[in-house]
């Protein structure tokens, strides 16, 4: 894996079912050697390079020991509604005003957040990693959040 938090394709294990070539060739022999050529071996054993689970943070998920979906990088940055203000479903462009940071920031457990005892200050709105931004409601994606890809209407332009 990599220590670079970036988006990456995570593979399934190819002694799990989501492999097609079964059944795994015994070691050494030309079968296995053809078999191969689809699958990656790593620490705990060989990847099906048939069988893309997703995509995932190499970094998060090297460190967990097991996937960690792009979308829960700990690290990256991520667009949140601010104060959960959406607009309708059915509005196609309208501006959102978005706080962008990371998970450790959004979610109040940056040190800033922190007096010199450890103790939270409610005081405190937001940390300085924290930037406020606009996009536009065509960029939500499914999980909430917002993308950094252009307006689709302003694209067609």
């Amino acid at each position: 894996m990599t220590d670079q938090h970036e988006p990456g394709t995570y593979y399934w294990s190819a002694d799990t079912d989501h492999c097609p070539h079964k059944p795994i060739p015994e070691q050494g022999t030309d079968a296995w050697d053809q078999w191969m050529c689809n699958h990656q071996p790593y620490d705990d054993g060989i990847l099906c390079l048939s069988a893309p689970a997703g995509s995932a943070c190499l970094a998060c998920s090297a460190e967990e020991g097991d996937m960690v979906p792009w979308e829960a990088c700990r690290v990256r940055e991520h667009a949140r509604p601010k104060h959960g203000i959406v607009p309708s479903i059915d509005t196609a462009h309208e501006p959102v005003t978005v706080l962008v940071g990371t998970f450790e920031c959004l979610d109040r457990e940056c040190d800033e957040y922190f007096d010199d005892d450890g103790r939270e200050d409610p005081g405190i709105e937001r940390c300085s990693h924290i930037r406020e931004e606009q996009v536009c409601s065509c960029q939500r994606q499914d999980n909430g959040e917002y993308s950094s890809e252009p307006c689709r209407a302003a694209a067609a332009v």
